[in-house]
């Protein structure tokens, strides 16, 4: 998987290409369109962050407030065709689904760290030990009032 770098030079050099996608007429407008998906990714220095923990980005930036106002800044006042338009209604149907909001929220609220995953292992097997014992105790109870019978 490809990661996006981007450093100092990465404004004037995606700057200067997506001047040249505006000037040519039969260029593709690829370069815009990307810088500015990425525009609508990032709005604050946190969001920078967790592209860069998640390894979307790489960013050579001293910090990632500087990362951001360079992105932002990219895409001001430049109309765009989004050629991602499909990939980008995809991402937006999944994230306001119901599923991937649920399985987040019980994640970061009850498998934020190991103990909780240990804690839920050991109480699936006392559940299922239990369930075990209770169906011998039910047979053995069963068995043995029809042999008295």
């Amino acid at each position: 998987m490809s990661k996006a770098m981007i450093s100092d030079d990465s404004e004037y050099i995606l700057g200067n290409l997506i001047v040249y996608e505006h000037t040519q007429l039969l260029v593709e407008r690829y370069v815009t369109s990307y810088v500015c998906a990425m525009d609508m990714l990032i709005n604050t220095p946190e969001d920078v962050a967790l592209l860069v923990k998640s390894k979307v980005l790489v960013s050579f930036f001293g910090s990632n407030e500087e990362a951001a106002d360079m992105i932002n800044k990219l895409c001001k006042n430049i109309p765009f065709t989004m050629y991602y338009k499909q990939q980008w209604e995809e991402m937006d149907v999944y994230y306001n689904s119901y599923w991937p909001h649920t399985l987040a929220g019980l994640k970061s609220t009850y498998f934020n760290n190991p103990w909780s995953i240990i804690a839920l292992v050991a109480a699936f097997v006392l559940f299922a030990l239990t369930v075990v014992q209770t169906i011998f105790t039910i047979k053995s109870a069963y068995g043995t009032s029809v042999a008295s019978n």
